[in-house]
Formats: structure tokens, sequence, C-alpha cells
């Protein structure tokens, strides 16, 4: 008997389709969870003011926004848009300008803050503790979401429960452990990048992986950890890329690789997901993104910090890398934003990510609006940008039903600024409201 013919045998409420899951995990890992019942929490209401809602119709005034719990209920112009009575809380936007919270697609909240770190040792308590005051500002500046790509121990995983939990104000995160390299590759380097000062111990034992399975090994020790995304260092074989990536796209966890040269080509053969930097990129790196379907997060800023003033807290100078065995090769800037437009041009998705590894506590949020400042001048337009640093984002991310416009069913992270970041990108730097998961976590001065 065939199998078609035994399933047409088998009782009508038998052969159905499976269930969709009803709720899973706000995450890339999207776990199933019992369905959740949001009819009795709070419902909050914005009204009065101009609806960018991210996805890419021209703006709504007079709009209306409606959530309830973590979730948007409604969103449009006021005249169709029902205001339930009884609304726990009620915002009024006139004047303003409410879209998407924002979403920075490459941070490190373990990497160094203030100008004399270098009088005390480190571990990962303190760097949990710069990482809880990165979260801060992020969030601050209207950042709701945030992917770490690279930590200390499980610092950016405890980092994004007590976000989930309420017990710190920050950024929704997503993470990956610490980054997959090569012995001796970026990431298990015995000096420090840019310095050349040895690590103690010369970094003590190797933390590299050699060979496709132990590359393998290492995806599933961190997808085993609760790892959101997998970050992966060049250089590296062509076997051990595509082994990585294979096995994390087996487990439903995307790929990030911090790359150069013909690593990045290989890479995006292999099926990586974004492409972290511009770094010595061929001819072929942006044609092959376009067809296999590869985002870019070009970080800008951060190559812009080394060419113009180094990091001087940390010793490194002004002019470009230094000292460094995985980076030796001139940056170059204009070749960086010659990418970045060709990418824009041919419709590769691009993010925001800002990689700021030193001196967190004055360089952000500068360096996120900087960031957005530097895809304009690659020729994007400000809505494209504006796209980017949201809807885009959240598709980058993994998140883009959940996240990255405002819409029914969405998760309410959104922003609110003084004036149309359409026409000028500095206008959001005037940070009214901020609202993370559907809780009003920045309020501006009473109106």
């Amino acid at each position: 008997m065939s199998a078609l013919v035994a399933l047409a045998m088998l009782p009508a409420h038998l052969q159905a389709a499976p269930r969709a899951i009803p709720e899973t995990t706000d995450d890339v890992r999207r776990l199933p969870i019992p369905p959740v019942d949001r009819s009795t929490e709070p419902v909050v209401v914005i009204t009065g003011g101009t609806l960018i809602d991210g996805r890419g119709a021209a703006p709504i005034p007079d709009a209306v926004v409606v959530m309830q719990g973590d979730r948007i209920v409604s969103a449009g112009p006021a005249g169709v848009t029902a205001v339930p009575a009884g609304a726990a809380r009620r915002i009024d936007a006139t004047g303003l300008y409410i879209l998407p919270g924002l979403i920075d697609l490459h941070i490190h909240f373990t990497q160094q803050r203030c100008d004399d770190f270098g009088k005390y040792s480190d571990s990962p308590a303190g760097a949990a503790i710069r990482g809880v005051a990165l979260a801060e500002q992020l969030i601050s500046a209207g950042i709701t979401a945030a992917r770490d790509v690279g930590t200390v121990d499980d610092v950016a995983l405890r980092i994004k429960e007590a976000v989930d939990r309420g017990i710190i104000r920050g950024p929704r995160v997503l993470w990956s452990g610490r980054i997959i390299a090569t012995t001796g590759g970026h990431g298990d380097e015995v000096t420090s990048t840019a310095t050349g000062r040895q690590k103690p111990a010369l970094g003590g034992p190797s933390k590299g992986f050699n060979g496709p399975w132990e590359w393998r090994t290492a995806v599933r020790q961190q997808v085993r950890n609760l790892a959101d995304w997998i970050k992966l260092g060049a250089p590296a074989d062509k076997e051990e890329l595509a082994a990585a990536i294979e096995e994390a796209h087996s487990l439903g966890v995307p790929v990030a690789i911090d790359s150069y040269g013909k690593y990045t080509d290989w890479a995006i053969e292999a099926g990586v997901d974004t492409i972290e930097h511009p770094l010595l990129m061929s001819d072929q790196a942006v044609p092959l993104m376009k067809k296999h379907g590869t985002a870019f997060v070009p970080t800008i800023g951060a190559f812009d910090n080394l060419l113009n003033g180094g990091y001087p807290s940390a010793g490194i100078p002004s002019g470009g890398f230094y000292h460094t065995h995985s980076r030796r090769f001139v940056i170059d800037q204009q070749d960086h934003l010659k990418r970045v437009a060709e990418a824009y041009r041919a419709g590769v998705p691009i993010g925001v990510g800002t990689d700021i590894p030193f001196e967190n506590d004055t360089r952000y949020p500068d360096a996120y609006f900087r960031e957005l400042d530097y895809l304009s001048e690659a020729g994007m337009s400000n809505a494209a940008v504006l796209a980017s640093a949201t809807r885009v984002g959240a598709e980058i991310l993994g998140m883009g039903d959940k996240l990255g416009t405002i819409e029914k069913g969405k998760i309410a992270d959104l922003l609110i600024v003084g004036a149309n970041p359409l026409e000028s990108l500095k206008n959001l730097r005037d940070v009214r409201y901020v609202v993370a998961d559907g809780k009003l976590v920045v309020e501006g001065p009473a109106r």
C-alpha cells in the first residue's frame, strides 16, 4: 500500500496539516511557548503624532497607535483607528513623529569604558557592569534592539535576561558567544588588536578551532549555551567556514562573519547571513551577496575612528591597524563607502552597526547616529537609511515578523522624536519618548 493511499484512509481529523505554533519566544530561536493572554494587560494609546510606520508608505498625520501589553493592537489615521475606552495611559504626540524603535546590529556589551580602564584588572563581572551601563545608553537613545556579536562568557545572555525580566533598562538583546576562530586567527591572537601589546601569558591556552568538525562542534556548543547567533572570524579554511555555516543553519541559527578579502567571498558562497565590515572586499563580493541573499553590516564609523584619532585610552594611535597579524592591510575608507554604495544600488540589505571597542561612555549613542550619516554619505536616501535602522535591520536580525514596523501584531517597540527624520536624520537625536516591549521606558518633558 502506497503512503498516499494509506494517508487517504486516515480519518479526516488525522489528515489535517499540523497546527501552527501560536506563540514563540521573541528571538530568532523561536522556541514554542504556551499561548499568552494579553486581554487583561493595560492599554496605552498614542495620539496626535505623525506616524512613520516603517513600511514605506507616506507618513500619516494625526495618527493613533494602540498597544496592549507588549503588542501593537492597531495603528493608523485618527479617523479610522478606534481609541479604546479606559486606556491606562494616553500619550499626546501632537507635533511629534512616531516611528519604529532603532536597531543596532553590531555591538559588544563587554567593551571598555572610561579613559582610566588600564588601571584596573578585568573580569566577567566587570564586563557585565559595563554592559548594563551601555544598555542604558542605547535604550535612552531609542535603540530598542541590539545584536551583540561577541561577548565574554555569558555576559550578553545575562543582560538579555535582565532586560526581559525588567531588572534593568535596555534594548531587546540577541547575542552570539565568543567568536569562532582558527588557532591564532582573529579572536585568538596573543596580542591586542592595533596595539601590539602581548596579552598576559600570551593569552593563555588557545581558544581556536581547527578543521571542519571542530568548527561544527564549536557551533553546537554555542547553540547549547542559548546563543541567538553564531559569529565567525577570518582567516579560516573554506571547509571550516562551510561546515560552521551549514551546522548553524541546520539548527535554525543564523551566522555573521568578521571577515576580509577572499574569506568574505568564501563565506558568502557558503551561505553566511551577514557580512560584518567592508574590509578588503573583492569586486565579486557585492554581486555574490546579491546572488546569495547575504546582508551587509558595514560599521563604517568603527574604521573612521581608527583612521582619525584612534583610541587614546587604549594606546591605539590614529591611522589604521597596527601590530595585528589578521589585519595586515590598509584601511581604505573611500573603498568602504564605495562598497556600501555598490551594495545599496544592487539591492543588498544593509543594516546599521557600530562596533565601538573603547571609550563607550563617551562614544555612545553618538556612534549610532554617525553611522547613519556615513550611510547617507554613501548615497543612501534618508528614507533608505531609516529603513536600514528599523525594518531592514529587523529582517536582517531574523525578526522581521515581530519588529521593525508599526502594525497590528508586532512587538510594541517605538520611538517618538521631536521633528521629521525623513527631512533630517539628525532629528532622530531629539528623543521624546521610547516604548520598549510595550512599556514606556523614556519619557520627555511633560506636555
